[in-house]
């Protein structure tokens, strides 16, 4: 990411705004992994990129900013399932397993993986975005050239050209992929 931390790490509001637009919706998600109420999801990762904020001149890269993000939002996410009375039997059964680093792991690279397919295929033209995410939702050829109004020739070489694009904006973050799509 550019030089963004480090405008962070200024201050720049703006930078901060782009930088949060990426990660809520992310953080969002990984905490889903722990908790089941949306609104508690989004206020922990509310909370901890406006945590980030404040703590932001300790963080020189984006390596230590995500650590600390995924990071700070499991431990909140713990937090919550711990002074939960209801969810008192659920992190007795399955506590270990969501505090164990395998799964956590597991889990941020799944997150940096789908932000990555994400940006690739926002940054893909518009009709080609469109083939692309019809077929991440499971639709076939026929049922997208009907959905769209073209041919079923066009969405097969719209969606084409889209892959080749993706494989060359993705190429290097391959070995991602094979592991979670």
């Amino acid at each position: 990411m550019r030089d963004i931390i480090s405008d962070i790490k200024l201050g720049n509001l703006k930078a901060f705004k782009e930088f949060f637009d990426d990660y809520y919706i992310m953080l969002c998600v990984f905490a889903a992994k722990y908790l089941k109420d949306d609104e508690q999801c989004k206020d922990v990762a509310q909370e901890a990129l406006a945590d980030y904020w404040e703590r932001r001149e300790r963080f020189g890269d984006i390596y230590k900013v995500k650590a600390y993000l995924y990071t700070i939002t499991r431990n909140r996410c713990l937090n919550i399932l711990r002074h939960e009375k209801v969810s008192q039997g659920y992190l007795e059964k399955y506590g270990r397993e969501l505090e164990s680093e395998g799964v956590f792991e597991d889990w941020v690279v799944a997150q940096e993986t789908y932000l990555l397919v994400w940006k690739a295929v926002n940054a893909l033209p518009p009709q080609m975005r469109t083939i692309i995410r019809y077929s991440l939702d499971g639709l076939t050829n026929p049922q997208i050239a009907k959905e769209m109004g073209i041919g079923e020739g066009s969405v097969k070489s719209l969606k084409q050209t889209a892959y080749r694009k993706l494989r060359e904006q993705l190429k290097e973050h391959f070995y991602l992929l094979l592991l979670f799509c």
